[in-house]
């Protein structure tokens, strides 16, 4: 019985300590989207959806930053890349239509990068606030709660993104904003240390290796999902979902993957044929494509973001999620890929309530 008894207070002890290291963030569940492109110029049908769905975040890509092998006149080589810019007709508009909405702006961070930032992470924390900032002003993005930082850091890099979080904080008070930071989670950071930031979003998309000619859906597979979900109970950070919406098309040579593609019409039967895959084509003679040539017995895939698969995804999570209130969030907003579902599925993929 005594031994009974220390047992259960040492349990008690720890469990404590466990839910004393959960972050205890929250912030209003919203409907959310990720925008992706490198010119924000939403029309009366993207206003629309927003409304229609009640969209009231928006993850809005600002720039990336990567290496440039020349480098500043300082010597950095971490520069800004693809920076976003919002054209002046939108300007004028974003506060009358877009006035409800919450913006986030986000910074992706290449692999590389984090490599070379290694020892100046404080700079590059002053650059990417700094440059947020001014964007966010000339642009006229007054509703901003926070930022995110976009990076596929591992075990050897993780020092350094830390790090670079824990500067991004200081940067954020020493220029005296209100925003949160947070960062993205991929599905295998799930099992490494927690970033120093307020919330994560977890990326529930790319959960497959879109370079595996073999691989049956790369953006998202359910079975790729599962090794992760003993992760999510316990995580002792915020999390908001990302779900894809998108589609995309990768070539093939001999089997080794070439890149991406778009707009390719893989249905014309003189051009190609479906192979004993049935989402992947045989190309049946050299066809021009911008800057390339696709060859004769080149095979592209085609994978999509299937509504099916998206919802038995979201069920497994949200049974690990049950008692944290979270958002869902869509990625990434285009309507060529959003129309492709219906109102009705739009709804239950953003919804937070156990899907039925």
């Amino acid at each position: 019985m005594k031994h009974l008894l220390l047992f259960l207070a040492l349990f008690a002890i720890l469990s404590g300590c466990r839910h004393v290291n959960k972050t205890d963030f929250s912030h209003e569940e919203k409907n959310s989207v990720y925008y992706w492109k490198t010119v924000f110029a939403p029309d009366s049908s993207d206003f629309a959806f927003m409304r229609k769905h009640d969209i009231g975040r928006i993850y809005l890509r600002m720039f990336d930053v990567s290496v440039d092998n020349v480098g500043t006149i300082d010597g950095n080589r971490t520069v800004p890349n693809a920076t976003m810019r919002i054209p002046e007709k939108t300007y004028y508009i974003l506060n009358d239509s877009l006035g409800f909405i919450e913006f986030v702006p986000v910074v992706y961070i290449t692999l590389d990068a984090m490599k070379d930032a290694k020892g100046h992470e404080g700079q590059l924390a002053q650059n990417i606030v700094t440059r947020v900032k001014n964007m966010c002003s000339y642009n006229g993005l007054s509703n901003v709660s926070g930022l995110q930082l976009d990076c596929d850091w591992t075990t050897s890099t993780e020092r350094s993104f830390f790090a670079l979080c824990d500067s991004v904080r200081h940067e954020i008070r020493k220029q005296n904003l209100t925003w949160n930071l947070n960062s993205t989670i991929r599905l295998h950071q799930l099992a490494q240390k927690v970033p120093p930031v307020d919330y994560g979003v977890l990326m529930v998309y790319n959960t497959g290796d879109f370079s595996d000619p073999d691989a049956a859906n790369s953006i998202l597979d359910p079975k790729d999902i599962k090794p992760y979900l003993k992760y999510l109970s316990d995580y002792p950070l915020h999390l908001d979902v990302a779900y894809p919406t998108y589609s995309w098309q990768l070539l093939f040579h001999k089997r080794q993957f070439v890149g991406l593609l778009n707009g390719i019409n893989v249905q014309d039967s003189t051009k190609f044929k479906n192979t004993k895959n049935h989402h992947t084509y045989q190309c049946l003679e050299d066809i021009p494509y911008k800057e390339m040539i696709i060859r004769k017995g080149d095979e592209i895939r085609v994978e999509t973001s299937k509504y099916q698969d998206i919802i038995s995804v979201k069920s497994m999570i949200e049974q690990e999620l049950s008692n944290n209130p979270y958002s869902n969030i869509l990625y990434h907003f285009d309507l060529r890929n959003l129309s492709k579902y219906t109102d009705d599925e739009i709804k239950k993929i953003l919804s937070t309530s156990e899907v039925k």
